[in-house]
């Protein structure tokens, strides 16, 4: 299984990180400050092991995409991919236009407030 944090901000990365390895040690943690580094990964790895499960946890405000447009991209090649993975939308943004888009990706698992807590875990990992 692989837990995957997409969010510009490194310190919440690296919290988020802390807080999923000391609930799941064995799993298989990428964190990207990218999410173009993040697309390729998802293209490179997720396309390829279609029995491998992922947990991914994207913030919507970053640099080069957005979390939507990140989704939309993985979308346009993988039209199952929010079906096959466990997709939650991690962000600080209050706005309710987001959370109201958010809505509109059939199969996205969330929108959680960061940060993301032990509590809020342990449900999602059940």
């Amino acid at each position: 299984m692989y837990g995957i944090l997409i969010d510009d901000d490194a310190i919440f990365n690296y919290v988020h990180e802390k807080t999923i390895r000391n609930l799941c040690p064995n799993c298989t943690i990428k964190t990207y400050l990218s999410s173009k580094q993040a697309l390729a990964f998802v293209f490179e790895k997720l396309q390829e092991e279609v029995n491998t499960q992922a947990y991914i946890f994207l913030d919507i405000n970053m640099p080069e995409l957005t979390g939507f447009e990140f989704l939309d991209e993985v979308i346009a090649v993988m039209p199952d991919f929010l079906n096959q993975h466990k997709v939650y939308i991690l962000t600080s943004s209050l706005n309710d236009k987001d959370k109201q888009k958010a809505e509109t990706y059939l199969g996205l698992k969330g929108y959680l407030e960061k940060p993301l807590d032990k509590e809020q875990l342990l449900q999602i990992f059940e």
